[in-house]
């Protein structure tokens, strides 16, 4: 969800990617950065939780060689894998 989908309004200056990504104004001090600064840090900050959804899933996935084989299915189904 992204602050334009709360109906919150932002000023236009302030709506970059790095918003979009934190889903609301970035602290004074990351806002106060140039704009190209803003942009690398929400690229950062797009791959990091990319890379950390990804982390995880594989987590799950493996978790799941602790559980009987004929229960997979049902535990895959109740977390949602």
């Amino acid at each position: 969800m992204n602050p334009s989908d709360t109906g919150a309004q932002l000023p236009a200056d302030e709506h970059d990617a790095l918003t979009t990504i934190l889903r609301a104004p970035p602290p004074p001090g990351i806002a106060a950065l140039p704009s190209e600064s803003r942009d690398d840090l929400a690229a950062l900050v797009e791959e990091v939780t990319r890379k950390r959804i990804e982390e995880l899933t594989v987590a799950a996935l493996g978790a799941l060689d602790n559980v009987p084989v004929f229960l997979r299915g049902a535990v895959r189904k109740a977390v949602g894998l």
